[in-house]
C-alpha cells in the first residue's frame, strides 16, 4: 500500500465529530445558513433530507440538550453561526444558546421533509430566509460534511467549494482487498500515521475517563490476570468501554469524537478495540500500531462497499469485523485465519439492520465488538467456521461484496418501511 493512498484513506475517513453524525450534520447546514444571513433576522427555514439521513437523526440527542428535535437542532446551528467547526458544531454550545432555543423556534417558520433520492441516501438541501427576503440555499450531498453548493439569494457563493472533498466522494483511494491490508500491516511501516496514533490514544483515554464515572471494575489495570488471558471475559470488558463512551454521544452529551467512515460510533469502537487489547497483553509499540492501523483499515475496507447511511448497520459490520480482525492477529493467527475470523463474524451478522440512529446503538456497536473478538478466539481454538453457504462464503472478499449487494442493492426499499415503523 503506497504510503501517499493511505495518508489519502487517513484523511478522507477520519473526521472530527460531536454527537450523532446525523444530527452534526443538521446543525452544520443550520450554522452555515445563519453565518451566510448573519447580518439580518431569520424569518423562515426549510430542510429537504433524504430519508436515510432522517432515520438516523430524527431520534437521537441533541448535543448539549440531552433530548431529540431536528428542529432543535437547526435552531441550536442558527445560534451558533459557526459552520468552521463543520460536523463538531455543537462542541461550544453552552447554557445561553440551549436558553434561546424555544423562544427561537417561536419566531421562526421551521418546515422539516424528507424523501427518497435515486442518486444518493445522503441529501440535505436548507433554505432560509431572513425578514429582509435574503435567502440562502445549501446543498450537502454523498458525504456528511461535503458541501456542494452555497448561493445566496440565488448567486452562486464560490468560497464554499470544497474541491477536497469532491475528490473524496469520487472515491478514488480505495482498498484494493483484505490482504492488501494484511500486507501493510505486517511491513509495519507507519510513516506519516502519527495523527491516526494520537486519536486512538485520545480517544481510549476519554473512554477510561467515562469508565472511571460509573465501574471502575471495568478498567484494565483491575482486571486479573486470568481474565486478561480469557477473550471471552475480555470481551466483556470491551464491551463496556464501546458502550460507555458511545452512550455520552447517542444521549446528546458534549462529547467529541474522531468519526471513522462517517461514524462516531465506528470511530470509537474501531480505534478503542485495539487500545484495550494492547494494554490488556501488554503488546510493544509497534504491536500496538498494528493493531490500529489493522482495526482501521479493516473498518474502512467493510464500509468502502456499502453506501455512507446504511440499510444494514454499518458500524456494527465493520466495528464486529475489525476486532474480529485484530484478536486473531494478536493471537499470532496466519493470514488466512485472521481472514476466516471476520467471515466468521459476518456470517452471524449479515442481517444486522439499522434502525435508526439511537441510545440503543450503543449496545449494537458494542455487542458487535465482542462477537467480533469472540470470532477471532474461536478461529483460535479451531471451533467456528463459516461453510460457505448463504450470503456468507468461504472467500472472504466475496462475502463482503455480498454485503455491499445486500445493503446497496437488494434492501434500498426496506428504508421506506423501516420509517414507518420508528
Amino acid at each position: 500500500m503506497l504510503k501517499k493512498k493511505i495518508q489519502r484513506i487517513l484523511n478522507g475517513n477520519i473526521s472530527k465529530t460531536m454527537g450523532c453524525t446525523d444530527i452534526g450534520v443538521v446543525g452544520y447546514i443550520s450554522s452555515l445558513g445563519a453565518y451566510t444571513l448573519r447580518h439580518d433576522k431569520i424569518k423562515k427555514v426549510t430542510l429537504s433530507m433524504s430519508e436515510e439521513l432522517y432515520k438516523n437523526s430524527v431520534n437521537v440527542g441533541v448535543p448539549g440538550l440531552r433530548v431529540s428535535g431536528l428542529d432543535k437542532a437547526l435552531a441550536l446551528g442558527i445560534l451558533l453561526k459557526n459552520p468552521k467547526k463543520q460536523l463538531s458544531v455543537f462542541e461550544n454550545v453552552t447554557n445561553d444558546e440551549i436558553d434561546k432555543i424555544d423562544a427561537l423556534l417561536e419566531e421562526i417558520d421551521v418546515e422539516i421533509t424528507h424523501q427518497k433520492y435515486n442518486d444518493t441516501v445522503l441529501f440535505e438541501q436548507l433554505n432560509m430566509e431572513t425578514v429582509r427576503g435574503d435567502t440562502v440555499e445549501i446543498i450537502i450531498k454523498d458525504y456528511y460534511d461535503n458541501v456542494v453548493s452555497v448561493k445566496r439569494n440565488d448567486k452562486l457563493l464560490k468560497e464554499y467549494e470544497q474541491a477536497a472533498l469532491l475528490d473524496r466522494a469520487k472515491n478514488k483511494y480505495t482498498i484494493d482487498s483484505f490482504q492488501e491490508i494484511l500486507d501493510y500491516v505486517r511491513a509495519a511501516d507507519f510513516t506519516g500515521l502519527d495523527e491516526l496514533f494520537h486519536f486512538a490514544d485520545m480517544q481510549y483515554s476519554n473512554a477510561r475517563k467515562e469508565i472511571k464515572k460509573t465501574d471502575t471494575s471495568f478498567l484494565i489495570e483491575n482486571v486479573s490476570d486470568q481474565q486478561r488471558t480469557c477473550l471471552y471475559d475480555m470481551s466483556n470488558f470491551l464491551r463496556k468501554h464501546i458502550e460507555v463512551p458511545s452512550t455520552k454521544r447517542m444521549q446528546g452529551d458534549i462529547y467529541t469524537v474522531y468519526g471513522v467512515a462517517g461514524s462516531g460510533n465506528l470511530g470509537i469502537g474501531t480505534l478503542v478495540t485495539p487500545m484495550l487489547l494492547a494494554d490488556a497483553f501488554n503488546s510493544s509499540p509497534k504491536e500496538r500500531q498494528q493493531l490500529i492501523v489493522l482495526s482501521f483499515l479493516t473498518s474502512v475496507y467493510i464500509k468502502q462497499g456499502m453506501n455512507v447511511v446504511t440499510v444494514l448497520c454499518g458500524t456494527g459490520h465493520a466495528t464486529g469485523s475489525a476486532s474480529a480482525a485484530v484478536t486473531a492477529f494478536m493471537k499470532n493467527l496466519d493470514d488466512q485465519a485472521i481472514k476466516k475470523a471476520v467471515n466468521l463474524y459476518l456470517s452471524s451478522a449479515m442481517g444486522f439492520i439499522c434502525d435508526g440512529a439511537k441510545i440503543s446503538c450503543t449496545h449494537k456497536v458494542s455487542f458487535a465488538a465482542m462477537n467480533g473478538m469472540i470470532a477471532g478466539k474461536m478461529v483460535s481454538d479451531k471451533s467456528g467456521v463459516c461453510d460457505g453457504y448463504g450470503l456468507n462464503k468461504i472467500d472472504l472478499e466475496a462475502t463482503i461484496t455480498n454485503l455491499g449487494k445486500l445493503n446497496n442493492d437488494i434492501l434500498t426499499q426496506a428504508n421506506k418501511g423501516i420509517i414507518e415503523l420508528i
